[in-house]
């Protein structure tokens, strides 16, 4: 049994292989194999059904994309995608799904995209010790928990992927560390936000290197983060926020929300970011310094605080007091970048006719 066994991943493997080649001769446009970068650094295999994953003994994947379609088909001329309800990289003869694949140059290395987002993958364990592998999910799965950011770097490609590939993405980092680099805490102390909680946006935000007009004007929601800039955020926290009910002070905390860009508001200018392997592997992020607060709460300016598309990131909590317990709390917290890390978008909720309510951001959220 172990001998026929072994004699149909061979089959199995010349098969793939050969059609690689046939599809790279036959193809003019771009081929490739693909690997991941990040928190997971593995080949990416397939399985004989057609799933994509990181690690294990399967045989490596052979890919191609039509650029004018932007449809990944794996060797054996299957479709690849990543669709609902699951959104797990997969590979099947006659499916069809919608996710729109594309080619980035940072310069010096081709990642893949989709969906116009910057390409952050989610490899989520199987298995434990030396027989784990890794699925492979786009940032719209519902359920991350235990799950690692990855890009997807092109390898062995054909010329044709330099040709067509988007250069718009900023080249690798240079590794600038500050004076006093921010480093990694313990885990903030634990929030759990309902979904039919408030949420409180910014009234203000203020990009200390911006073209916006500062002063009277304070509905501009302009956010610029980067080697250059920094972003002030200030709040207003009402006396009305917090539920009458409870007898004891309130936890709150500072929410960033980063969408993906495919769900975000008709309208919503998707955001501009260093992209995730700049993130990872420079082990770059934001520093968020409480520079104003007239509750005096405690709170830790030194830690990297790192987010990625598709997640809602608890930045810090603190004691938000007791409902009615003051008239206008004031709260500001000065955001920076940490190596290099850069992030430009639109604050949701900045004045009081935001035209979106909703959407990329920092907001002040009470804790269940």
């Amino acid at each position: 049994m172990a001998t026929m066994k072994s004699l149909v991943q061979t089959l199995l493997f010349t098969t793939a292989t050969c059609a690689t080649i046939q599809a790279r001769q036959s193809n003019s446009g771009c081929c490739f194999q693909l690997a991941s970068v990040g928190k997971v650094n593995e080949t990416v295999l397939e399985d004989h059904v057609g799933d994509l994953l990181l690690g294990g003994s399967f045989q490596q994947g052979g890919f191609c994309l039509d650029t004018s379609t932007k449809t990944i088909q794996d060797s054996l001329k299957h479709n690849c995608f990543m669709r609902a309800p699951d959104y797990q990289f997969e590979c099947y003869q006659g499916a069809v799904g919608n996710t729109a694949f594309d080619v980035t140059n940072t310069g010096n290395k081709l990642y893949l995209k989709y969906d116009n987002n910057p390409g952050t993958f989610y490899a989520c364990p199987i298995g434990s010790g030396a027989e784990q592998t890794y699925d492979i999910y786009s940032s719209e799965k519902a359920n991350k928990t235990g799950c690692l950011p990855v890009a997807l770097t092109l390898t062995n490609e054909t010329p044709e992927c330099s040709i067509g590939s988007n250069s718009t993405v900023t080249s690798s980092p240079r590794l600038v560390r500050p004076s006093r680099t921010p480093q990694r805490q313990a885990p903030p102390q634990a929030c759990s936000v309902s979904p039919s909680a408030p949420s409180l946006a910014p009234y203000k935000v203020h990009p200390s290197n911006s073209s916006v007009v500062t002063g009277v004007n304070h509905t501009s929601a302009e956010v610029v983060i980067s080697s250059g800039s920094t972003t002030t955020f200030h709040y207003t926290i009402p006396k009305n926020f917090l539920s009458a009910d409870s007898a004891k002070p309130a936890l709150c905390a500072l929410q960033f929300r980063m969408p993906v860009c495919t769900s975000l508001p008709e309208g919503y200018p998707c955001y501009s970011f260093s992209g995730l392997e700049q993130e990872v592997l420079a082990d770059s992020g934001m520093a968020f310094d409480l520079t104003r607060d007239d509750g005096n709460a405690a709170w830790n300016a030194t830690e990297l605080h790192q987010v990625f598309p598709g997640d809602n990131t608890t930045i810090g909590t603190f004691e938000c007091g007791l409902a009615g317990g003051y008239s206008g709390r004031k709260m500001s917290w000065k955001v920076s970048s940490v190596r290099n890390f850069a992030l430009e978008f639109i604050q949701a909720g900045v004045g009081r006719s935001a035209k979106f309510q909703d959407g990329v951001g920092a907001w002040i959220v009470p804790c269940q």
